[in-house]
């Protein structure tokens, strides 16, 4: 991810031709939708970001597109440390001023720059946008998601959980829902509350069992709290749901491992 995607993607999107109108579209609105849910399923595999591109190319709107690339290239930027590379988001504020040139006034599209400054840690230049957003659609579950990012980054928990249970209720579909659970137990998590974070993800895999990244964070849950059997079973059902699943295989040889450790330590001082 991070660094390395952005390289690859940029010179494969300047390659490509792009055809519609230069006004917003009935047909380019529920494109641009399906294509930011699949960007917002992105786990670290590539292939992903391809679908999302394709689904935009099928669009007659140049304003969506734009605005869906520049969203694909946000999520692309992201690090595994959790800090986006510098000209992925460049890249991104390009291609949303590409989108913004055809369609200045519209929500959900303006909606991707703050984003894009939050994740490039300009908490005041988002908080500019964010304002003026809430005054456009207020009601907006795309903008009420951004408020959660934007007080996640500024470091308030407590105000980025309160906006998680305000976009929760203006989510339209299941998929936003257990993303919003997902970053709701990542916020328990960073304020310390164990508990409620693996509560939280075992509520979102209640409603999506098969969900191998879900299975993966529970099972990283239960190792933080030295309940081995716990995560062991939770990392074999990840694998079982995705064979080839990195972070999972990962985990799995570390879990063999410390098992193997204990064996020879039982063996010795038995």
């Amino acid at each position: 991810m991070g660094q390395a995607l952005v390289a690859q993607l940029l010179p494969v999107l300047e390659k490509m031709e792009w055809s519609g109108v230069e006004e917003p579209t009935t047909n380019g609105a529920i494109v641009f939708k399906t294509a930011i849910d699949q960007i917002d399923s992105f786990r670290g595999n590539p292939q992903v970001l391809g679908t999302a591109l394709r689904t935009l190319r099928t669009g007659d709107s140049l304003p969506y597109a734009f605005a869906g690339v520049a969203y694909i290239l946000l999520a692309a930027a992201a690090e595994h440390d959790g800090s986006y590379d510098s000209a992925g988001l460049d890249a991104a504020l390009d291609w949303l001023e590409r989108a913004q040139e055809f369609s200045p006034e519209l929500t959900d599209i303006n909606l991707i720059e703050p984003l894009i400054y939050i994740f490039g840690d300009r908490l005041d230049d988002a908080r500019l946008v964010l304002d003026y957003l809430h005054e456009q659609d207020p009601y907006n579950y795309y903008l009420h998601r951004a408020e959660m990012y934007y007080w996640q980054q500024a470091g308030d928990l407590e105000q980025a959980l309160d906006w998680n249970q305000q976009a929760m209720a203006q989510a339209e579909t299941v998929p936003q829902r257990l993303r919003l659970k997902s970053v709701a137990a990542r916020l328990h998590l960073q304020a310390g509350d164990l508990d409620q974070a693996l509560t939280t993800y075992k509520e979102a895999l209640h409603f999506d069992p098969d969900n191998a990244w879900l299975c993966h964070q529970i099972s990283l849950l239960h190792l933080q709290r030295e309940e081995i059997a716990e995560a062991a079973q939770f990392n074999d059902r990840a694998l079982k749901l995705q064979p080839d699943f990195p972070p999972a295989l990962q985990l799995h040889e570390q879990l063999n491992s410390d098992e193997r450790s204990a064996g020879l330590l039982g063996r010795i001082f038995g």
